[in-house]
């Protein structure tokens, strides 16, 4: 069986869309996703089950959950009546109009038990919003009383140094800082090269044979990492930095069978190269012959899977990730 019995720390991802399409996103989010959000009926549950497994506190991530301001009030509460402390709230602060609207949210947050924003501040982020509306966020929660988490602090300068009424491309950023500015973001940002960061580093990554690939075959242990793992607003368990991925967390906990999700337990129970014999074999899957490493090997197959094949497949969840990438 697949099955997780305990869990320290990790977030919900109350919905996919978003108002931005970073480059950097390994979760894919982005405009194009429909708006569905989760339910409190969703987050009693998530959150009943996460306390049984030792997460005593959560963060709430996205897309960008502050899209619908109504709708996280509800699994806010539904955190409220399960005990869940909630760590903090990831924004991109794009949905800063003007500071009385704001600081009404951030009350309302407040009152519902949240005291820290995560606020994005970074290259990525500010090719979609302006700088002056990260800034105003962070002014509009001084005066609320409410607590900031800058990430990442270490850009502001860089980003300061653009105009902060406009929005600015990666080109821009080269062209002040470097030619080689982007390709030394991945080390700076600690960044989880899966989903639409794998897209933008694929061309810069070395490359490597099939077969050196196949070779070098170890078990990817999905479930292993209890840290920093995500359930998202379809229920799905999402391991630890492997997006695209994902199995109901209530089959997890009585334990989901290896039959049903087989491209998940391939590649748990023994790798890549498990894997891509079962994409051959059963999926006609033709490899290339190279890639940029073993996760884009198994982007490349899933993506041949979802997209190619139109496969609806159990544990390649949610579509979107592949589609909106």
């Amino acid at each position: 069986m697949l099955k997780i019995s305990c869990l320290v720390s990790g977030g919900v991802i109350t919905n996919y869309k978003c108002s931005s399409k970073c480059r950097h996103c390994s979760y894919s989010s982005s405009p194009n996703w429909p708006g569905d959000y989760m339910t409190p009926s969703m987050a009693d549950e998530i959150f009943s089950i996460l306390k049984r497994l030792g997460c005593h506190s959560v963060h709430i991530g996205g897309g960008e959950p502050l899209l619908k301001p109504d709708g996280i009030m509800g699994v806010l509460q539904a955190a409220r009546r399960n005990n869940m402390g909630i760590e903090y709230i990831e924004t991109n602060a794009s949905w800063y109009r003007d500071e009385e609207s704001a600081i009404a949210v951030l009350n309302e947050l407040l009152e519902h038990g949240v005291h820290t924003l995560l606020i994005s501040m970074d290259p990525f982020h500010n090719e979609y919003i302006p700088f002056r509306k990260v800034k105003a966020l962070i002014k509009a929660c001084s005066k609320a009383g409410m607590q900031v988490f800058p990430w990442q602090i270490n850009f502001w300068s860089e980003i300061d140094a653009m105009d902060d009424r406009s929005t600015h491309s990666p080109d821009e950023y080269m062209l002040l800082f470097g030619q080689d500015y982007l390709l030394r973001l991945p080390s700076r940002y600690g960044l989880n090269l899966k989903g639409r960061a794998l897209k933008t580093y694929k061309p810069m990554m070395e490359k490597q044979t099939y077969d050196q690939i196949l070779k070098e075959s170890r078990p990817c242990r999905l479930l292993s990492g209890i840290y920093h793992f995500h359930v998202d607003l379809y229920g799905g368990f999402i391991p630890q930095s492997c997006p695209g991925f994902s199995i109901p967390l209530k089959e997890l906990v009585q334990g989901a069978d290896p039959e049903k999700y087989r491209i998940f337990y391939s590649l748990e129970s023994a790798g890549i190269k498990s894997f891509a014999e079962l994409a051959r074999k059963e999926y006609g899957y033709t490899p290339k012959a190279e890639y940029a490493g073993k996760c884009d090997l198994c982007y490349d197959i899933r993506n041949y899977l979802v997209l190619e094949r139109g496969l609806d497949l159990p544990d390649l969840k949610p579509e979107g990730h592949y589609k909106y990438a």
